[in-house]
């Protein structure tokens, strides 16, 4: 897909009332692309996680970019109760600039970056799809 076609509801909304309820639409699930299923963080987002990539992100990771490009996304569902349980919460990722800067500042992160630095591009999740 080029990269004009990854508007509307492939995109996380940058205003917090509109992601909210995008988030709790489930929008994302219709494009993105999951982890195959909850598991272990290996951060500070809970005891569990699943990360679901926008289509962007899934082409950029499929071509074996380290830089992704703008519109590049992911959303993580937050699972407290063990991974068969509903999601809590969620944390999302969105690119804004093609260079994220030495701190992340090409990233709009609804989560902390200091986490995330040590990532290719901020990204930290080891799934590929």
């Amino acid at each position: 897909m080029a990269s004009g076609a990854h508007a509307g509801t492939d995109v996380p909304p940058q205003r917090k009332r509109a992601l909210l309820a995008w988030l709790k639409a489930g929008t994302y699930q219709s494009a993105f692309t999951p982890e195959p299923e909850p598991h272990t963080s290996m951060s500070a987002h809970g005891p569990y996680v699943r990360t679901w990539y926008s289509p962007m992100l899934t082409e950029d990771l499929r071509a074996g970019r380290s830089t992704f490009r703008k519109g590049a996304a992911m959303v993580k569902e937050l699972y407290l109760e063990g991974p068969n349980a509903p999601p809590v919460g969620y944390s999302v990722m969105r690119k804004l600039r093609s260079r994220s800067g030495p701190t992340g500042d090409g990233w709009l992160f609804y989560v902390c970056t200091g986490c995330h630095r040590s990532g290719i591009d901020y990204l930290r999740s080891a799934f590929r799809p």
